[in-house]
């Protein structure tokens, strides 16, 4: 057993929708998500890139982290980057900020909760890192809507709200 499965608290975690314009299309950067030994119920389903918030980590250096570490690509913008100054009264520090959507895994699975974003990334080629996630690939956004609804149990479960949001209230 993970020692944060002993622990009665949620998990953050950060999720990036990542977009390029391609041929006069939006396209998505989507992976396999690959953890056979750690989580063998999602391995082999689709994903974006997502993970754990550090203590203390900002949530956009977790997601500039996230998307390096998954990818191999440097974020270059995130959307929406709406958020205060950082408050340190106390030689402590809190900021507020507006995420794209939230996200939260509420039955099964682990206790997930977390914040998702728009990005864009470097004009690259993506290298998925082996330990966790393989195939990754542009798909027209479309064809990833496509999937979602006719065959979401090919997605991973804790990122369809995300999707289902991108999809049906983007403004």
């Amino acid at each position: 057993m993970h020692e944060i499965d002993k622990l009665n608290v949620c998990i953050p975690i950060i999720s990036a929708i990542i977009e390029r314009q391609h041929d006069g299309e939006t396209e998505i950067l989507v992976q396999t998500r690959w953890k056979p030994e750690n989580d063998p119920k999602y391995s082999g389903t689709l994903e974006i890139p997502a993970g754990w918030i550090d203590r203390y980590e900002n949530v956009y250096d977790a997601v500039k982290r996230e998307v390096l570490e998954e990818t191999g690509l440097n974020v270059v913008e995130i959307f929406p980057n709406i958020k205060t100054k950082t408050h340190s009264p106390s030689g402590d520090g809190s900021f507020a900020f507006q995420p794209f959507c939230c996200q939260q895994q509420i039955k099964a699975g682990k206790p997930w909760i977390g914040f998702a974003f728009i990005c864009k990334v470097e004009d690259k080629e993506p290298k998925a890192r082996k330990e966790e996630c393989k195939d990754i690939k542009w798909l027209k956004k479309s064809e990833l809507k496509e999937i979602f609804e006719k065959t979401p149990e090919k997605i991973f479960t804790l990122q369809l709200g995300v999707l289902d949001y991108y999809f049906n209230y983007k403004k």
